[in-house]
């Protein structure tokens, strides 16, 4: 497991889990590889100067696969990371914290979505509560992990022809949908 802890931390009592690729940024099957390949979804960046304003901790969960499957380079990858901490702060936003798992599907990891490795371990480094605390992503592993932790789950579903997403296998209770970060964030931490 990969960590990026960001120093001071918020001082909140609130915190949240995001994926990365998908929530924040737009995905590619193809793998982000380079910065080249990295695009911000605007209003994930409205989402995140708006969480930062109300001091809560946003705390990034992200499979990474393309790392130990040699697809993406590892300078590149954390050459990524820091440009995606610079465009969220640049717009007003910030992150605590991202936790990554580098590991291909086959390599039987903890950490590696849907196990709850990383969210685990962010609870283990800060004050958070999972049962109290949403983990948002775009795919049913994101459900499942945070699942798997005590989380509650939060899907987007930012399919633009409106279909629905694969059915939410072994889901242990109900979960909401939005399009986007900001209509999910508003809603978990309406004021």
């Amino acid at each position: 497991m990969l960590t990026w802890i960001n120093s001071p931390p918020c001082g909140s009592d609130r915190y949240l889990f995001v994926d990365r690729d998908g929530v924040i940024n737009v995905d590619d099957d193809a793998h982000i590889k380079t910065v080249d390949d990295y695009g911000f979804y605007a209003e994930a960046l409205e989402a995140l100067a708006w969480l930062k304003a109300r001091r809560v901790g946003v705390i990034v969960i992200s499979n990474q696969s393309g790392l130990n499957r040699g697809i993406i380079a590892w300078d590149d990858f954390w050459a990524i990371h820091e440009w995606m901490v610079r465009g969220i702060r640049e717009t007003g936003g910030d992150l605590l914290a991202a936790y990554y798992c580098p590991h291909r599907p086959d390599e039987g990891c903890s950490c590696r979505k849907p196990a709850p490795g990383m969210i685990l371990a962010a609870c283990d480094t800060y004050p958070i509560i999972p049962e109290t605390t949403y983990m948002i992503g775009d795919r049913t592993s994101d459900l499942l992990a945070a699942e798997n932790a005590g989380c509650r789950g939060v899907l987007l579903d930012r399919s633009a022809d409106g279909t629905e997403p694969a059915p939410f296998a072994g889901a242990g209770g109900s979960f909401d949908r939005f399009p986007g970060l900001l209509e999910a964030v508003h809603s978990i931490f309406s004021d």
